[in-house]
C-alpha cells in the first residue's frame, strides 16, 4: 500500500478506477479496494499482479489507441471514398515528419495533406485518396483562403 493514500483535490482516500469492462487493469483496483473496505485480505492473484500493472496499462493503452485509430481511419475512408477529387475548406492544425495535418470542417476529418501552408492557416484541400482497404485518407492543399 502506498504511504500517501489521500488524493489532494478531494482531501480523502482515493483510487481511480473505471468499469472493469472498460480497462482490464481497473479490475485489479476494484478487487483491492473491495477487500480493503471489507477488512479482508487482498487476494493473492491481485497482489501478485500489482508490480507489473504499469507495463500492462501502457501496453494495453497503446493497443487500444491503435485499434481506435484504425477504426476511425476506416470510417473516414469509407465516408470520403465517393468524394475523391472534391475540394473542402480546412485549417492546418499540425506539421509532422509526414507533412501537414489539416482539420476538414465538413465532413469532420483530420488527415495528412500534401503541400505548403502555415500552422493555423485556413486552406482549401482536394481529396486525393480515400483508400478503405489501407484505411488511408490523403488531401492536397489547393490554396489558402483569403
Amino acid at each position: 500500500m502506498p504511504e500517501e493514500t489521500v488524493q489532494a483535490a478531494i482531501a480523502a482516500p482515493y483510487a481511480h478506477v473505471t468499469a472493469p469492462l472498460r480497462r482490464l487493469v481497473d479490475r485489479f483496483g476494484l478487487v483491492v479496494c473491495e477487500a480493503l473496505c471489507a477488512g479482508e485480505e487482498v487476494p493473492g492473484w491481485a497482489r501478485q499482479a500489482l508490480p507489473g500493472l504499469s507495463e500492462v496499462m501502457t501496453t494495453s493503452g497503446r493497443q487500444a489507441g491503435a485499434v481506435e485509430r484504425a477504426c476511425v481511419d476506416a470510417v473516414e475512408a469509407a465516408v470520403l471514398q465517393p468524394l475523391v477529387g472534391e475540394v473542402f475548406p480546412a485549417v492546418v492544425v499540425d506539421s509532422t515528419s509526414r507533412g501537414l495535418v489539416v482539420q476538414v470542417t465538413h465532413p469532420a476529418v483530420t488527415a495528412h495533406a500534401e503541400g505548403h501552408a502555415e500552422l493555423g492557416e485556413e486552406v482549401e484541400v482536394e481529396l486525393l485518396e480515400a483508400d478503405l482497404e489501407a484505411r488511408r485518407v490523403r488531401f492536397g492543399i489547393v490554396r489558402g483562403v483569403s
